[in-house]
């Protein structure tokens, strides 16, 4: 009986956060070519790209960026329930403020 995998589709590896770690530091710290710690690992050049590209950006971000992110998420649903308030009492000044057919 054959695999379930259709013809010519590999099926995807993965890897614990362990490997991508260590694969990720032979390259930024140790100074490895991408291409010689991919094929030391069996692995493929593109994934490890990937990796050390991600790993790179997240270096570059500031420390406790993701706590002001997480502090502008809030902020931004507290105005926009703020802004929903405000809209519902103008539409209810308009209606209370015309006069009464009586």
């Amino acid at each position: 009986m054959e695999a379930a995998n259709p013809a010519g589709k590999r099926q995807r590896t993965n890897y614990d956060a362990a490997f991508r770690t260590e694969a990720v530091r032979r390259v930024t710290q140790d100074g490895q070519a991408a291409t010689r710690v991919a094929q030391a690992l069996g692995m493929s050049e593109a994934v490890l790209g990937k990796w050390v590209r991600a790993a790179r950006a997240q270096a570059a971000r500031p420390a406790g960026s993701e706590a002001l992110e997480q502090e502008n998420k809030q902020l931004r649903a507290q105005l926009a329930r703020a802004e929903m308030e405000r809209d519902i009492l103008k539409k209810a000044l308009t209606i209370f403020s015309q006069p009464t057919g009586r």
